[in-house]
């Protein structure tokens, strides 16, 4: 669970990395550093989730975390799409609250 609400906290950061996803969800124009930034906080978080998805328990081979990893990002990518693509101004939202439960998700063991 946790790898999907972090994958999918990511696609949002890096779409609206891209001005006009930015524009769309957001309704004002950025600054191209400000894309940059989120841009690169996408990036950095997914790699946080796939570094977390090979913290694997005892026992379990990291190459089911990384399996499980890849159908979440995946996933995660599809939902993030269809978030931009139904409601964008609800996007923003969406991405804070998917990498906050997917680090408490993370954290609780979930």
């Amino acid at each position: 669970m946790s790898a999907f609400l972090l994958c999918f906290a990511a696609w949002l950061a890096i779409a609206l990395g891209i001005d006009k996803h930015h524009a769309d969800a957001l309704e004002l124009e950025a600054a191209p550093a400000r894309l940059r930034q989120l841009r690169r906080a996408g990036w950095v978080i997914l790699l946080a989730s796939l570094w977390l998805a090979t913290r694997t328990p005892h026992g379990v081979p990291a190459s089911m975390g990384v399996t499980a990893w890849a159908a979440a990002l995946s996933v995660a990518a599809v939902a993030a799409t269809a978030a931009l693509t139904w409601c964008p101004e609800r996007a923003p939202p969406l991405g804070v609250t998917a990498l906050v439960a997917g680090l408490l998700a993370y954290l609780s063991g979930l």
